[in-house]
């Protein structure tokens, strides 16, 4: 078996399990929290042992002494174990902006849920982390996953929404280092070998 047909098993594992909650339940909101807590675990088998992926929050120092900004909420956070962690409930972490490696934002559907919006606060998230960072050559994994959302015939239209996703943010300092770097869109993926693998060659230097 190919390196690429072995992804696309773990593509297909991976639609697998969402289905078998999606064919018992039929609340919404609780079907998008599994699909987020099945994506952690598959991404767990590929991230190397000194990392962990969690969700939370990442927070950063002012200006003025004492006080602090907080992030939006992020779907999975990818951290370094060596760093220090402010606060931990199970898979809950509060960070600072040093620890974090990477960040993924989870979609259901991409398409109907607004590529530009998306896009849009995935880079917001990622400027917000990297600007607080104090290395700032670490490379840096901001990714979207959805399960659902585009097939072959739309592509064209998910380029130019990812396009005004970016405009905002291009000329920002470090723009090419806090950006969306990887998008899936699982079953035609937009790289090669699908996120699994994107994840694992990022956090292996």
């Amino acid at each position: 078996m190919s390196l690429i047909e072995y992804h696309k098993t773990t593509s297909k594992e991976l639609l697998a399990l969402t289905n078998k909650v999606r064919n018992l339940i039929n609340h919404w909101g609780e079907d998008g929290r599994y699909k987020e807590a099945v994506l952690k675990n598959v991404i767990r088998r590929f991230l190397p042992e000194k990392f962990t992926i969690a969700n939370g929050f990442v927070i950063k120092q002012t200006e003025n002494r004492g006080e602090h900004l907080s992030s939006r909420q992020i779907d999975l956070i990818i951290y370094d174990d060596a760093s220090p962690v402010l606060f931990k409930e199970g898979d809950f972490v509060i960070l600072t902006p040093d620890a974090v490696r990477g960040i993924i934002e989870i979609k259901a559907n991409l398409q109907n849920q607004g590529v530009r919006d998306i896009l849009l606060q995935a880079n917001e998230n990622g400027q917000f982390i990297f600007s607080g960072k104090e290395d700032k050559s670490q490379k840096f994994f901001n990714g979207i996953f959805s399960y659902e959302g585009f097939d072959s015939l739309n592509v064209d239209r998910f380029v130019i929404n990812y396009k005004a996703g970016n405009e905002p943010f291009i000329g920002s300092t470090d723009y090419e280092k806090f950006k969306v770097n990887h998008v899936s869109l699982n079953r035609i993926g937009l790289s090669s070998c699908g996120m699994m693998m994107k994840i694992h060659i990022h956090f292996t230097t």
